[in-house]
């Protein structure tokens, strides 16, 4: 495995720290091992809709064997002592008691750390890169005594003890790809619109970090696959705003789906490089009035504290630009300038651009 530094956001919240582990046994590099496997394979999951987020048994297994890693011991604990802190201690606990990550008292759902034994308490590593509508989750380490260790674990955890296994071998890519009709369609027929969305912001967010992380370890770096894991972030970003607005009670964007369709579709293409990926278009350039670009701009700079320099035109390069600073820097044009965005609007090629924000406004009804 190519020495490669470990870049975080390539992986969900159950890889990454296995990703740091493998590392830290193997070497630097050994990481990439677990983008040698390719899926698209869902399973059924809540509310009637299928999920590829993989179980987290399955993942924790899989994932180790990948990474030359081998589970020596795994258990349910009822409460934090009954955690065995050291070198592979590697725990699954809900992310809503963690202090540490955004989601601490927003959201629950299975998160990974590893604990490490510390003087009058534990150190937890946590690996974990992911911008959130509560915040931003990042790598780091963090010290626990013990009455916060058993705050953060009052349900209990699932840990497994990690050991070094024999080097992981193996370099040809596994790709496995269902049909993808059946999942797209049952997204876009579920009749809660609010969970469906919610739910496939979660799916694209897996898709994305999955295919980013499989051609990283493949070194697929061509310009047809750059374009497609592009098309992915862009899907992934206006899943998010859509998730957004249908909770908002607003109207929902149908194009999405057959994004999401081609998205599936153009994966078989991408990663068995037989021909180049169509790119989404860019917004052009629109002649407006320098007062709406200078209500936009001025909005932006509320948002993230940076107003665009004159001339520019993308956000992307602002310090604090996200998908969640996208949809806040939306809903304040909406409310500044009394304006409502069609909900074909509402994707990353027109909002990541202060002209596409200006054409977006003036769809709406707004003054040029």
């Amino acid at each position: 495995m190519p020495s490669e530094p470990l870049d975080h956001r390539l992986f969900d919240c159950v890889q990454v720290n296995l990703a740091e582990l493998a590392d830290r046994v193997h070497g630097e590099g050994t990481h990439l091992a677990l983008g040698r496997i390719l899926r698209f394979w869902p399973r059924p999951g809540a509310d009637g809709l299928p999920t590829v987020e993989p179980r987290v048994d399955e993942h924790v297994t899989e994932s180790a064997d990948l990474l030359g890693l081998r589970v020596t011991r795994r258990e349910r604990i009822t409460a934090a002592d009954g955690l065995e802190p050291g070198p592979g201690c590697y725990v699954v606990a809900d992310a809503y008691h963690l202090p540490w990550v955004p989601y601490y008292r927003n959201q629950h759902l299975e998160h990974s750390f590893l604990v490490e034994p510390a003087d009058g308490g534990v150190t937890v590593v946590d690996g974990y890169h992911n911008d959130t509508q509560w915040g931003a989750a990042r790598p780091g380490r963090w010290t626990l005594g013990h009455t916060e260790l058993a705050e953060a674990l009052p349900d209990g955890a699932l840990t497994f003890d990690l050991a070094a296994g024999a080097p992981a071998t193996e370099r040809t890519p596994l790709v496995q790809l269902a049909e993808a009709g059946t999942f797209v369609a049952t997204y876009a027929d579920h009749p809660d619109r609010v969970r469906a969305l919610r739910g496939l912001t979660l799916q694209t967010w897996l898709l994305t970090r999955s295919r980013r992380l499989h051609a990283a370890a493949m070194g697929l770096d061509t310009d047809a696959v750059r374009a497609h894991l592009d098309e992915w972030d862009a899907l992934a970003k206006q899943v998010y705003l859509a998730s957004r607005r249908v909770s908002a009670g607003r109207a929902e964007p149908r194009a999405l789906f057959p994004r999401l369709a081609d998205c599936l579709a153009a994966d078989h293409t991408a990663f068995g490089g037989t021909a180049d990926i169509v790119t989404a278009s860019t917004v052009d350039t629109i002649e407006v009035s320098p007062e709406l670009r200078e209500s936009v701009a001025a909005v932006i700079g509320t948002v993230l504290g940076t107003e665009p320099a004159p001339g520019a035109h993308a956000l992307g390069d602002i310090p604090g630009f996200s998908s969640f600073r996208m949809m806040e820097i939306v809903e304040r044009i909406e409310s500044d300038l009394g304006v409502e965005f069609a909900a074909e609007d509402l994707v990353p090629e027109k909002l990541t651009h202060v002209d596409g924000l200006c054409r977006a406004v003036l769809d709406a009804g707004g003054t040029r």
